[in-house]
């Protein structure tokens, strides 16, 4: 019994410690497994929180399984899923180069993070997930697949993408507005600026942090100081706002300027400044425009100066606000006498209306205006010519608040103006009205007369011998016989008649308000009368004998041409019947008619016979230095002999033959011209003339002249073309482009009478002219005349402010030459060196002229 007892506790002791054990592993188990339970709900709670989804793979990256309700639904639909790889999903999308990366690290069994794969519903309606994963491995340790997470960031990338396009939007504002942006950590002394700041200085990106001490180094040494200081107001918050204007060095060692703005935007507790943000722009364009603007205003000023102009600014009542120094030199009071006084207050009477009426017919006050002329009045009570230009002054609201312009002295042209005007309509020897102002006059006399079917008388006078006077007294003497002859008719007429001279000996006479023929009569007997008692000249008693020839309006012309033709053709008649008497025009008349178109005939024979031909007048430069001559046309003809241009031409113009003299003397001026290139020494140059009928031609007369250079090898640059100004004037535009296209040859142009016609000089600067040729009339009385010698100083020195040449014609005597070169004119052609020579004269005048420079002259007198 014993023993089965202690068998019985011995069994039962060990029933209770195998329970004991079985229960406190069992409580160990279900420790664990709480544990276990709690550490899943932490883990699922944590994941939660970065993942919407959680899947698994097999060995191949086929989908096994995939947890997540809601965001896979979404991302892909009814679309099966299980059984294939992420990438093999139907409209899943996945970056080529991740793909190929992800790929590398499952072959490497490697763990992957947030792949970004992408999918569109049926609608349109684009998901973006990231998935993540790792592997996970078998009991054996072989790979049994991957196991992640996924995440929806669709709203994420959206937001991305918002951002991402506002800030491309600000980059492209940013720039299109030439600006950037920049951002300084004042406690780290970092930089951020955006890309354009940097493209203004030529680098390609702007790093995404650079230090501000590095970039104050950069900044021109000049602008450091100022931009320091502003930057030091706004830190201490003396200013709210940094703005600075600098320059930086750029990439290729140059400097761009750029303005600089920005404020504060954050600050410690202490108050101190930590951030500051703003904008940059470049402003190279601008600072440019500023300084070509200075540049220009400095210029102007500076030429101002010199050109003898002084500037001046007004309000809108025309008083002074600022005046020029060279203000106090034109008009003898100082700047301070001038300004807030009217500058009508320095006008003579009269001259304020003149130039009020003036801006009402050329846009009124306000508009900007050029060369008004105007006078006057200095301190010292002279009066002075201005030509005043300028240019409205606006306020803010855009209204008219003043002129500003220049001003300059022209009453030394203005005094050769009105010479050059008196020249152009009056006769220079007496002061009489020449042809064109008697024209005018008899066109205004004609109209009253018509309407009141009323007469009128124009009667040329015409001296009988008196070229007998010139030759056996001179032309002195001539002249002053001229100037007598002139005053006694001008003391026998009445306030509206009109006398002028029309020719060397001839005037004309129009009689206003002829009542009948026998008054016309009388008043010829009378003139006859007046001229037949002597006239006392240089100490020398000289009867003068005139023929007048009288037409009558309307009878017998019903304009000036007309009555004038008459007129000469009536005078014509009564010296053929004998001097001392007068004739009225009658049709029979016409016979002279005949005769002019006799010698039209023969002219236009001439052509064919060959009868023309040319001479040649030296041109000297200086005092005796032969540089070219002028080819001059003459008539050899077979009864009268040798007949001078101022016979025949007036006749070719007439009747239409001047196109084939034109072209006959250009032909032979160009080809004894290419003869000359080859066999004279020297670089000797030929001048034609050209008529307005040639130049009407245009590209047809350009290729004439290209083509007769061509033909005979002659350079360009070895003829010049003379053109009057009238010719020029008549087709401007058209003419100033055959110059134009005649000059790409060489070929020099020459304005031929200059000073007789347009007083206009605006159209020199539209052509291309080599030079200008004064008219002989300026030269008659050079030596004592002080208006022809400021004419012709005048006329030297436009042509040096142009750049191009000055020549004269018609020097006579040794006092004309010597006062032609004191006064500029340093090219001359006359009598005083040679007449027109055959073109073996010419030539060897010029061989003489090489050997002996005064071997022309000299030979001549």
């Amino acid at each position: 019994m014993p023993v089965l007892y202690h068998a019985l506790l011995i069994a039962a002791i060990a029933a209770s410690v195998v329970y004991l054990a079985m229960f406190l592993i069992a409580r160990r188990r279900e420790r664990e497994l709480g544990e276990a339970r709690a550490n899943e709900a932490r883990l699922k709670g944590l994941t939660a929180l970065s993942a919407d989804w959680f899947w698994e793979t097999d060995p191949e990256h086929r989908i096994t399984w995939l947890s997540g309700g809601g965001p896979v639904a979404m991302l892909f639909g009814n679309t099966p899923t299980f059984g294939k790889r992420f990438w093999e999903i139907p409209r899943v999308e996945v970056d080529a180069r991740a793909l190929e990366a992800l790929r590398e690290r499952l072959g490497q069994e490697l763990p992957f993070f947030d792949l970004e794969i992408a999918r569109a519903d049926e609608r349109g309606a684009r998901q973006v997930h990231i998935i993540s994963g790792h592997a996970w491995r078998g009991p054996d340790g072989r790979l049994a697949g991957y196991r992640g997470v996924g995440r929806d960031v669709t709203e994420q990338r959206r937001a991305e993408l918002g951002l991402s396009a506002a800030k491309e939007r600000l980059e492209m504002a940013l720039d299109g507005g030439n600006l950037a942006e920049w951002h300084l950590d004042l406690e780290h002394d970092e930089i951020y600026a955006g890309d354009g700041w940097v493209r203004f200085l030529g680098h390609d990106n702007s790093p995404p942090l650079a230090r501000g001490s590095d970039l104050r180094r950069v900044v021109h040494e000049e602008d450091q100081p100022a931009a320091r200081a502003a930057l030091v107001r706004v830190l201490k918050g003396e200013t709210a706002e940094y703005d600075a204007e600098l320059r930086i060095a750029t990439r290729t060692g140059g400097w761009k300027w750029l303005h600089v703005k920005g404020r504060v935007t954050e600050r410690g507790a202490d108050a101190r400044a930590t951030r500051m943000s703003g904008i940059v722009a470049d402003i190279e364009a601008r600072k440019r425009a500023e300084a070509a603007a200075e540049e220009g205003e400095r210029r102007f000023r500076d030429v101002a100066a010199v050109s003898g102009e002084y500037l001046w600014e007004t309000d809108a009542q025309w008083r002074y606000t600022y005046l020029s120094q060279r203000a106090e030199t034109l008009l003898g009071y100082a700047r301070a006498e001038l300004l807030g006084r009217s500058a009508w207050e320095l006008c003579p009477l009269g001259e304020e209306r003149a130039v009020r009426a003036w801006f009402a017919a050329h846009g009124g006050e306000g508009a900007p205006f050029r060369d008004l002329a105007c006078r006057s009045i200095t301190k010292s009570g002279g009066v002075i010519w201005q030509s005043l230009s300028g240019v409205p002054i606006t306020d803010a609201a855009g209204g008219w608040a003043g002129y500003r312009g220049t001003a300059a002295d022209i009453t030394a042209r203005k005094l050769a103006e009105a010479r050059i005007e008196q020249l152009s309509t009056r006769d220079a020897l007496t002061g009489l009205a020449n042809r064109q102002l008697l024209e005018e006059k008899t066109g205004q006399a004609i109209l009253p007369a018509a309407r009141a079917r009323g007469q009128l008388a124009l009667l040329v006078l015409d001296l009988d011998r008196f070229q007998l006077v010139n030759h056996s007294l001179g032309h002195r003497a001539g002249d002053a016989l001229l100037r007598a002859v002139a005053e006694r008719l001008q003391n026998a007429l009445r306030r509206e008649d009109t006398l002028g001279r029309i020719g060397a000996d001839q005037f004309a006479l129009l009689w206003n308000g002829l009542k009948s023929r026998e008054e016309a009569a009388g008043l010829a007997q009378r003139l006859l009368a007046i001229l037949g008692r002597p006239f006392t000249v240089e100490g020398s008693t000289l009867g003068v004998a005139a023929s007048i020839g009288i037409a009558l309006y309307p009878r017998d012309g019903r304009d000036f041409a007309e009555l004038f033709k008459h007129a000469a053709a009536a005078v014509h008649h009564a010296k053929e019947t004998g001097s001392g008497d007068y004739r009225f025009f009658h049709p029979a008349l016409t016979a002279r008619a005949a005769e002019r178109l006799r010698l039209e005939n023969e002219l236009r024979g001439a052509l064919a016979r060959n009868e023309l031909l040319l001479h040649w007048q030296p041109v000297i430069q200086g005092a005796d230095d032969i540089v070219g001559a002028e080819a001059l046309v003459r008539w050899q003809h077979p009864t009268r002999g040798l007949i001078g241009p101022e016979e025949f031409v007036p006749l070719a113009e007439d009747v239409g033959l001047i196109r084939a003299v034109g072209e006959w003397t250009l032909e032979r001026a160009c080809a004894q011209a290419g003869a000359w290139q080859r066999e004279l020494p020297g670089t000797p140059w030929f001048a034609v003339n050209v008529s307005a009928p040639e130049l009407a031609l245009g590209d047809a007369f350009a290729e004439k002249v290209e083509a007769c250079l061509a033909a005979h090898g002659l350079d360009g640059a070895r003829i010049e073309l003379e053109v009057t100004e009238r010719v020029l004037m008549s087709h401007f535009e058209a003419n100033a482009q055959t110059l134009r296209r005649i000059g790409q040859s060489g070929v020099r142009f020459a304005i031929d009478d200059f000073g007789t016609g347009y007083s206009s000089l605006a159209y020199l600067r539209q052509l291309p002219i080599d030079k200008l040729k004064t008219d002989r009339m300026f030269l008659k009385s050079l030596e004592s005349h002080a208006a022809d010698q400021a004419i012709v100083r005048t006329i030297a020195s436009l042509a040096e402010t142009l750049g191009i040449g000055v020549a004269a014609e018609g020097v006579e005597s040794e006092a004309q030459l010597e006062r032609l070169l004191a006064l500029g004119c340093q090219q001359w052609q006359g009598h005083l060196c040679s007449a027109p020579l055959d073109a073996q004269g010419f030539a060897a005048l010029y061989a003489s002229s090489l050997a002996s420079p005064r071997t022309a002259r000299s030979a001549e007198g």
